[in-house]
C-alpha cells in the first residue's frame, strides 16, 4: 500500500485460503503473460511515430474515456465491500488516485492537464465520440463492480486492469513523446510505473482475501474479457488510425529498436536488398506456390525457389541497389497486411549511376505466427530511365 497500513494481519496472510487463492492468481497471471493485449502491434506503431498528429491526439482523446470513469467506478466497488478491511485497501489506490490531498493532482485532472498541453481541451474530450470498443469496456466494467460479486468487480477493475499497465503504458508514452516533443505534459504517465506495481499487489490482496474456490472459474473468465476487450481497443484503434493517420513511412532498411511486425519485415527486406544479403531475403520471402516478384527489369518470377534464384543472380550481376521505401500506406487484412507506395534511390551499374524510382507494392502474409512476402510489384516511375538501364544491360550482356 501507498499511503495507507495494511489492515491485514500477517496471521490472514499465511492463512490456508489465502495462500490457495494467490497462487491460483498467479498461475492466472502466467497462463495471461502471451495475451494479445501486450506488446499489441497498435502500440508498437505508436511508440515509433507511425501515426501522425492528429492521429496521437485522437488516440490520447480515447484513452481518456477510460481515464475519467475509473474513480466512480473505485467508489462504487467500494461501496460493494463485504468488510472494512477490503474498503480500507480500496481507499488507499483511491486516495492516490484522487491526488491525495491536492485535487489538481487527482489522476483525471493530470489528464486533462496533458490534453490541454496538446491543444484539447475538456470540452473537446467530452463532445468526441467515444469508440465503440471503449464503451464496451466502460460497461462491462460498471456492470461488474454494481451487479456481480465483489471479488469479480476486483477482477475486472483492478486486475484485468493493473496487468496492462506496466506493459502498454510505455508505449503510450514513448508514442506521446515522439509525436509532441518535450512540450507535452508527462506528470500523469509519470504517477504511473513502480506505483503501479503497488496497486498490482494490492489488488492481488484483496482478490484473494476475498475469494472462494467456486468462483476460481468466473473470476478467470473476467480477467480474460478484460483484456480480450482491450486488445480488441488496440484493434479498433490501429484499424482507424492506419486507414486516417498513418503518417508517410520512409523504410530504408536501416531501422532499429521497437518496430511494428509490420515495418520490420518490411525493414529486412530492404536490408536484403540494399547489402545483397541472400539469406535474409530467403528469409523474408514465403515459400506458397503462389508467391509472385514482378520484376521491373526482369518479367513476372514465381515460386520461392524462382524468387531467390532471380535475387541471387542481381546479387551477382555488375548492379548495385540502395533504394527507400516511402510514401507507404500499410492496410492490415486478418491473415497480412499490404504496403503501397514508392521507391527513390541510386542503382549502380558498373561505372554508370542513375537516379531511379519506382512504384511499388507488396503482399505479406502470416506464416507460423511471421509475416512473409507473397507478392511484389514494382514498375518504374520513369519510361526513359527504364529503357536507359535496359539498354546499358543489353550492352553489358552483348560485349
Amino acid at each position: 500500500m501507498e499511503y495507507l497500513e495494511s489492515p491485514y494481519t500477517a496471521k490472514e496472510l499465511r492463512s490456508d485460503v489465502f495462500i490457495a487463492n494467490n497462487n491460483f492468481l498467479s498461475l492466472l497471471e502466467k497462463e495471461v503473460s502471451d495475451h494479445a493485449v501486450f506488446d499489441h502491434p497498435f502500440l508498437c506503431k505508436l511508440a515509433n511515430n507511425e501515426y501522425n498528429r492528429e492521429g496521437v491526439t485522437f488516440v490520447l482523446m480515447q484513452f481518456g474515456k477510460i481515464v475519467m470513469p475509473f474513480t466512480a467506478a473505485i467508489c462504487k466497488l467500494m461501496g460493494n465491500a463485504p468488510d472494512i478491511k477490503s474498503r480500507f485497501m480500496l481507499m488507499d489506490n483511491l486516495y492516490e488516485e484522487m491526488g491525495g490531498r491536492d485535487i489538481n493532482s487527482c489522476h483525471p485532472m493530470l489528464y486533462l492537464k496533458m490534453l490541454d498541453s496538446i491543444g484539447v481541451s475538456k470540452y473537446d474530450l467530452d463532445n468526441t465520440a467515444t469508440i465503440s470498443s471503449i464503451r464496451i469496456l466502460n460497461d462491462a466494467i460498471y456492470d461488474a463492480v454494481a451487479n456481480k460479486s465483489f471479488a469479480v468487480g476486483c477482477a475486472w477493475l483492478g486486475y484485468g486492469g493493473e496487468l496492462t499497465i506496466p506493459n502498454n503504458f510505455p508505449y503510450l508514452v514513448d508514442g506521446t513523446k515522439a509525436c509532441f516533443g518535450k512540450d507535452v505534459n508527462l506528470e500523469f504517465w509519470g504517477r504511473h510505473g513502480e506505483r503501479d506495481q503497488v496497486h498490482s499487489d494490492d489488488a492481488t490482496t484483496v482478490l484473494s482475501m476475498n475469494t472462494i474456490f467456486e468462483e476460481h472459474a468466473e473470476i478467470a473468465q473476467s480477467v480474460k474479457d478484460s483484456l480480450n476487450i482491450r486488445a480488441i481497443i488496440w484493434d479498433e484503434l490501429e484499424k482507424i488510425c492506419d486507414s486516417e493517420y498513418s503518417n508517410n513511412l520512409v523504410i530504408t532498411g536501416k531501422e532499429i529498436g521497437n518496430l511494428s511486425p509490420e515495418v520490420k519485415v518490411l525493414s529486412e527486406y530492404y536490408r536484403a536488398l540494399n547489402n545483397a544479403d541472400i539469406q535474409l531475403m530467403k528469409n523474408n520471402w514465403s515459400k506458397e506456390k503462389s508467391a509472385a516478384f514482378t520484376n521491373p527489369l526482369g518479367g513476372i518470377v514465381r515460386t520461392h525457389e524462382s524468387i531467390i534464384s532471380a535475387h541471387n543472380e542481381l546479387f551477382d550481376s555488375p548492379i548495385d541497389i540502395d533504394v527507400e521505401y516511402y510514401d507507404v500506406h500499410l492496410t492490415l487484412m486478418d491473415n497480412g497486411f499490404q504496403a503501397v507506395g514508392r521507391e527513390r534511390g541510386v542503382m549502380k551499374i558498373g561505372n554508370e549511376t542513375v537516379n531511379v524510382g519506382f512504384r511499388t507494392s507488396r503482399l505479406f502474409v502470416k506464416e507460423n505466427g511471421h509475416y512473409k512476402q507473397l507478392h511484389h510489384h514494382g514498375s518504374f516511375e520513369d519510361l526513359q530511365i527504364q529503357n536507359k538501364i535496359l539498354g546499358t544491360l543489353s550492352t553489358m550482356q552483348s560485349a
